[in-house]
Formats: structure tokens, C-alpha cells, sequence
């Protein structure tokens, strides 16, 4: 709760200086980079699972709700518009000792735009928001599992394979240091909703009673290095 309410203060802070009259603002309209100026990103998303009501309920691992994401992307800086395009993964392999295993791998893109509200001595700060695709795939298996490739049968794998697809839609801010330089650094932090209905499914296998993600929240705090 507290993550959400600094999420809503630092974007209402950005909100509210969009508003302000336009020569108050301390932003060099001039400052541009062009589409390709790369960078690498990494930090701590929090995004609870509604499937791990089923996998709690059949006596399994469960997702954890905390996870390392990585990524890489390209920055572009026009007058007073930030906008990245971010491709961005994550993964959690349970690493409790049980008689099965749960592992969840994530993938997707990212689009940033933001309004420059403050830039001063390659200071930069600017709010907007994020609309982010999220491939999401959980693998369900005994990793005590065997296959005799002389005498294959799909029976004795025991594995289950889900995925769902996610679109994830809500505000975020930016601040930023040595953006006058040629490598520069930024902390972006934001808030999304899932507003698909992420049904998981499988490509292996019928699923009965799946579950929807649809409404989830999703928390992120990165620190991206532009080159």
C-alpha cells in the first residue's frame, strides 16, 4: 500500500507541474536525442498471482510475488518528451526441496512516454505513463522426472505447461542524473493494472476452472543506463 501511495504522490507531483505555465519550467526545449540511444535496465517488480490460490490449494510451490526484472531498449528525448521502448524479462524458479517444482519466465515490451517537467545541469525529473505487453508462461513438474529416448512416452513426464497473455496500462515518473553526459543514468518507478483478462491456458493440455490475472496491480522501481 505505501508503494502505491509513493507511486500516486510522485506522479501527481509530475501531473501537477504539466499544469504549471510553460516559462516556469526548467526544461531546455533545445535537449534532444535521436531514436537508438540504448540502455539497460534492471530492478524489483511485485506483482501478485492469482494462480497461486491453485497451486497453494494443491499443495505446491507458488510464484513468488517479488521478482528481478533485466532489460534493454532505446531512449529518445525531444524538447519536453521522454519516451522509451523497453524490452524486459524476468524470471523465479522455486528453490524450496519438494516433490515438484514451479518455474515462471516472463517476457515483454514496454512503452514509456513522459513529459520532461525539470531539466537543469543534466538534472532531469518527468512523469507519464507505461502500456506494457507481458508474455507470461508457468512450468509445474517433478524435477525427479526421467525419458528414456529409446522408449519415449508423453505419459511419464508428468509436466504442466500454462501461459497467458497481459496488458498492463499506468502511471510512472522519472528522474535522472548526468543527462548532459553521454552515459547517463534515470530511476523510473510506476504503477500498472492488468486490463486484459489473462486467462492462463495451455498448448499441451484442456484447462478447466483457470484463473484470470485481469486487474492485477504491478509495481516496479528500475534503474536504466543510457549509452
Amino acid at each position: 500500500m505505501k508503494k502505491n501511495l509513493l507511486v500516486a504522490v510522485l506522479c501527481c507531483m509530475g501531473l501537477g507541474a504539466f499544469a504549471q505555465q510553460k516559462d516556469t519550467l526548467n526544461v531546455n526545449s533545445e535537449f534532444k536525442q535521436p531514436w537508438g540511444q540504448f540502455f539497460i535496465s534492471a530492478g524489483y517488480v511485485t506483482v501478485p498471482h492469482k494462480l497461486n490460490d491453485k497451486l497453494k490449494q494443491s499443495n505446491l510451490p507458488q510464484i513468488s510475488d517479488n521478482l528481478f526484472e533485466l532489460g534493454i531498449g532505446l531512449t529518445k528525448i525531444q524538447g519536453r518528451l521522454l519516451t522509451d521502448l523497453e524490452w524486459a524479462s524476468d524470471y523465479y524458479k522455486d528453490k524450496k526441496v519438494t516433490g515438484a517444482t514451479v518455474r515462471s519466465f516472463n517476457t515483454g515490451i514496454k512503452w514509456r512516454p513522459q513529459y520532461i517537467f525539470f531539466y537543469k545541469k543534466g538534472m532531469l525529473a518527468a512523469a507519464g505513463f507505461d502500456l506494457s505487453y507481458m508474455y507470461n508462461t508457468v512450468s509445474i513438474f517433478d524435477p525427479g522426472n526421467s525419458v528414456d529416448l529409446n522408449n519415449i512416452d508423453p505419459a511419464d513426464s508428468r509436466s504442466i505447461s500454462l501461459y497467458n497473455n497481459s496488458w498492463y496500462l499506468g502511471p510512472s515518473a522519472s528522474f535522472g542524473l548526468f543527462q548532459d553526459k553521454s552515459a547517463s543514468l534515470r530511476l523510473t518507478t510506476g504503477y500498472e493494472w492488468n486490463v486484459a483478462r489473462a486467462s492462463w491456458h495451455s498448448d499441451v493440455a484442456k484447462v478447466y476452472n483457470t484463473t484470470k490475472e485481469g486487474g492485477q496491480g504491478r509495481f516496479f522501481a528500475k534503474l536504466i543506463i543510457n549509452y
